[in-house]
């Protein structure tokens, strides 16, 4: 049984980054954090570290908007 997915497609597969898009995609929050919640809070935790230094500021400004109930486009 699958409780919460994440399809994630992006443009280069050895190379970092650059163009990121969802695919499908089954994100619960019912009741709240849910399956979905817990599923994208796993994949912050786990890969934050490996955000460059410089740009952990602006990572650290997104979380705290969205811990705010923000809502961030």
């Amino acid at each position: 049984m699958i409780v919460a997915e994440l399809e994630v497609c992006h443009s280069r597969a050895i190379a970092p980054t650059r163009r990121i898009a969802l695919g499908a995609r089954n994100l619960p929050v019912e009741p709240s954090p849910g399956a979905g919640g817990l599923l994208l809070a796993g994949i912050v935790a786990n890969t934050a570290d490996r955000v460059e230094p410089e740009l952990r500021e602006g990572l650290y400004h997104l979380i705290e908007q969205l811990a705010a109930g923000h809502r961030v486009v």
